[in-house]
């Protein structure tokens, strides 16, 4: 028995040289370091690119919500309490399917006035759902392209949302969305709301 432990042993060590060269040829574990390796740069690209598309796809949400606050607006020719409410809610579905829970939107009418030789814009009236109404008479400047015409009225919309990526992996912490767009006014010559004076 004591005789036959050496021989074994010999004979191990004498595999030994030739499976470190048979190792050191091998090419079946390859694939498998090489995945190793690219995995973490392959999930930084992959949750990078959903957090990014769908960052970019709330953006377009929050546009097209402003577009459709303003449009709405504009085709009002008396802003009642009731038409106010359901202008805000129409434009809030587009959202959908992201939650508009939380968005800010406010929906201002401003009129154009020449003074001392500039243009300037003027808040007849400010309402808001969840963010802050501009004050009557706060001047808004500049004067947007295409509005630039004294005694000229035309609305306002502005939206604004926090957005935080749901995965969080490469986009972290919250951005702050947000829209203006003016919009004429299209079947009056200016807006009246309901319980406030008209623009001087």
């Amino acid at each position: 028995m004591t005789a036959f432990l050496p021989r074994i042993l010999r004979r191990a060590t004498a595999r030994l040289p030739r499976r470190w060269r048979a190792l050191a040829r091998s090419r079946r574990g390859v694939a498998a370091v090489e995945f190793a390796m690219v995995l973490p740069f392959l999930l930084t690209l992959y949750f990078g690119m959903a957090e990014v598309s769908t960052g970019v796809s709330v953006d377009r949400k929050l546009t097209l919500l402003s577009r459709s606050l303003a449009d709405l607006a504009g085709r009002a020719t008396d802003m009642t309490d009731a038409e106010l409410e359901a202008t805000f809610g129409a434009a809030s579905a587009v959202m959908h399917p992201y939650d508009g829970s939380t968005v800010k939107m406010v929906i201002s009418h401003i009129k154009v006035y020449n003074e001392s030789g500039s243009l300037v814009g003027r808040v007849c009236w400010s309402e808001t759902v969840r963010g802050t109404a501009l004050a009557r008479n706060t001047v808004v400047n500049p004067v947007p392209d295409g509005f630039r015409t004294a005694g000229m009225t035309y609305v306002q919309a502005s939206a604004q949302m926090t957005y935080t990526p749901t995965i969080g992996y490469v986009v972290t912490g919250s951005l702050q969305l947000s829209e203006d767009t003016p919009w004429p006014v299209r079947n009056v010559s200016e807006i009246p709301r309901s319980g406030t004076n008209r623009c001087p």
